[in-house]
């Protein structure tokens, strides 16, 4: 059976007559596994939407228009225009044909800007290598009824099919073979996964992986601009981003695996919904990610008015505001947030901060939230639409000083049936992923897979490769900082924009060191400051000095980790420190350079690492 990432059940729904929905079983019956099929989804650059887009890798791209007309309202018809009688008197309508025509015009033309789509060879050379086709389905018009009229010159047989074409008794290899006919007439070239991949980042903008920065501001890069790897959601994670209906979902994820994406995603979908009254609302739990998811939003055109993005304690503070809450103010630290929590708690349960404010909430980083935020984050939806998406990791829990048991009945998410897990790492290259995980192996043990259960997710590699991660030891911390420095500018001499680096610490003390050393070599830095206070300029090219905290939920192709014989920090056990630094390695999506000015636990556990994972990939 052909794919359906909207969900078969989903599109059905959505079909606007018996026309569409006859045609989908028709496709479902009849199409095998290697097709690919969407109904009515914006599409293309101009954000059209055929009634069915088809992409099969063996066949190309097909696109389908269907009309439920009756025969009898057919006033007259040409090429381009179709008369109609209809309650409201005769309508003009493009003809379906045409109409189909068009978009797969545009879309070849959309394909043929990309060079990795183009053919090589004559006599199509120049030409997109992905063939294109598109057809209409009269599915309210039987061949009886056209017997003896003019009618194949207008709808001739090899671009329409009519509702004979679609019976359980038509033969499914003869049915796929009338598809075929509407190809445009070149030989098919099956395409690569990467190729399809392709495809499908040119046809559903709203599917990328941002290639530039997902942090940086201003306009997207221009369509010709396109980057050698396109990177899109797969087709799990497309599939979920698409079926999540109402209700409360609960997606678990492994670092990586894309669930902020899918995140950006659902928030895009809903935006068209929400009003300035009753808007969306996004929480997570570092700044810097709040930050991050803002931005895309901002990039993606979505109205801010309508989206409100926060850090649970950002909230915290607009509740404080708008309700005029009590809050002690000679307390500083840790006990402001906790006294700033307790409030807000009271306000909601005594009614004074009313709940159902919000027509839909999305909470990223849900493993770092205690039990207390959830119950309050869930009281927030509207009851109405009871649209409330949870995304986690449990290996990527840095603030929870005690793991907790718990579920997600006890704090009033009610997820069960409507949880997906997403294993597959896109993030990391295999070396960087490997040693990630060599290194946190204890702490990534599959717990038994629940709907309810908070579990640790052992991710996958997506199998790209990359350079195997090294470890500098250094003998003091000015020639540890020279090192970083020398590698840097060594770096940005091959062509890697300074946007691409950053150097994660343990703590924000060492990162002056750094930052000095790559002052003095002409490297533009920005430097996190005290409590993670720094708004960055992400547009202004420089490296990024960060926090292991303050990175999670952030990624640069060049990452290094600096200070790794200060870990454990002070009395911090082991296993969170491991933890911490899982998370730091994961930020990489290329390349991963650790470096120590000492000695500690932390240091060899990661060159016994080193030396497993170089034997694994050496024997591979």
């Amino acid at each position: 059976m052909a794919i359906f990432p909207q969900g078969l059940t989903n599109i059905d729904k959505r079909c606007d007559n018996a026309g569409e929905r006859a045609v989908l079983h028709q496709l479902k019956r009849c199409l095998s596994d290697d097709y690919m099929v969407w109904h009515n989804v914006p599409i293309g650059p101009k954000a059209r939407q055929p009634d069915f887009v088809i992409l099969s890798p063996r066949r190309g791209l097909l696109i389908l228009e269907v009309k439920h007309w009756a025969l009898g309202t057919l006033r007259s018809f040409s090429p381009d225009r179709v008369e109609l009688q209809t309650e409201r008197g005769l309508v003009m309508e493009a003809h379906p044909n045409a109409q189909a025509r068009g978009y797969a015009f545009e879309l070849n033309g959309v394909l043929e800007s990309d060079p990795a789509l183009l053919q090589d060879e004559d006599p199509f050379r120049g030409k997109s290598r992905v063939p294109y086709g598109w057809g209409s389905i009269l599915s309210n018009i039987r061949r009886k009824q056209v017997e003896g009229l003019d009618f194949e010159a207008v709808f001739p047989a090899s671009k329409t099919l009519l509702r004979d074409d679609l019976g359980d008794d038509v033969d499914p290899y003869e049915f796929e073979k009338r598809l075929w006919g509407m190809y445009a007439g070149w030989t098919p070239q099956a395409l690569t996964l990467p190729q399809r991949d392709r495809v499908r980042w040119h046809l559903f903008p709203e599917i990328r992986v941002q290639q530039a920065s997902l942090l940086e501001e201003g306009e997207a890069s221009p369509a010709l601009a396109l980057p050698d790897l396109m990177q899109v959601m797969d087709l799990q994670q497309e599939q979920i981003a698409r079926t999540m209906g109402e209700g409360h979902r609960v997606i678990h994820g492994s670092a990586g695996s894309g669930k902020t994406m899918i995140l950006v995603f659902r928030v895009q979908q809903l935006a068209a919904a929400a009003r300035p009254e009753q808007p969306i609302l996004v929480l997570c739990f570092n700044r810097t990610l709040s930050q991050r998811i803002a931005s895309i939003l901002r990039q993606r055109g979505v109205d801010e008015n309508l989206v409100v993005v926060r850090t649970f304690h950002g909230w915290c503070q607009d509740m404080v505001r708008a309700y005029q809450l009590d809050v002690p103010r000679h307390l500083e630290g840790d006990a402001y947030w906790q006294a700033l929590v307790a409030s807000v708690n009271r306000a909601v349960e005594t009614g004074l901060v009313p709940g159902g404010q919000y027509m839909a909430l999305m909470i990223d980083e849900a493993h770092d939230f205690e039990d207390t935020w959830l119950q309050m984050a869930a009281r927030m939806v509207n009851p109405a639409t009871h649209s409330l998406l949870v995304l986690y990791d449990d290996a990527q829990s840095i603030y929870q000083k005690h793991r907790r048991k718990f579920n997600f009945a006890s704090v009033g998410i009610q997820a069960q049936g409507r949880t997906s897990i997403l294993k597959l790492n896109y993030r990391n290259t295999a070396e960087v992923l490997a040693l990630a995980m060599h290194c946190a192996d204890s702490l990534l043990a599959d717990k038994p897979e629940t709907d309810d259960a908070m579990q640790t997710v052992r991710p996958a590699s997506a199998g790209r490769r990359g350079p195997m991660p090294l470890l500098l030891e250094t003998r003091n911390a000015q020639e540890e900082a020279e090192l970083i420095a020398a590698r840097i500018v060594k770096a940005a001499a091959e062509g890697r924009p300074l946007n691409d680096m950053a150097v994660l610490f343990r703590t924000r003390g060492p990162m002056d060191g750094v930052a000095k050393a790559l002052k003095r070599k002409g490297i533009a830095v920005q430097a996190m400051q005290t409590h993670g206070a720094t708004a960055f300029d992400w547009a202004a090219p420089s490296v990024k000095l960060i926090t292991l905290h303050s990175a999670k939920g952030l990624e640069f192709p060049l990452v290094f980790i600096a200070g790794l014989d200060t870990m454990p920090f002070m009395n911090e056990p082991m296993d969170e420190e491991v933890r911490l630094l899982y998370v730091g390695m994961t930020r990489a999506t290329h390349e991963l350079v650790l470096s120590a000015a000492g000695t500690s636990a932390m240091v060899q556990r990661v060159k016994n690492s080193l030396e497993a994972v170089a034997h694994q990939f050496a024997h591979s």
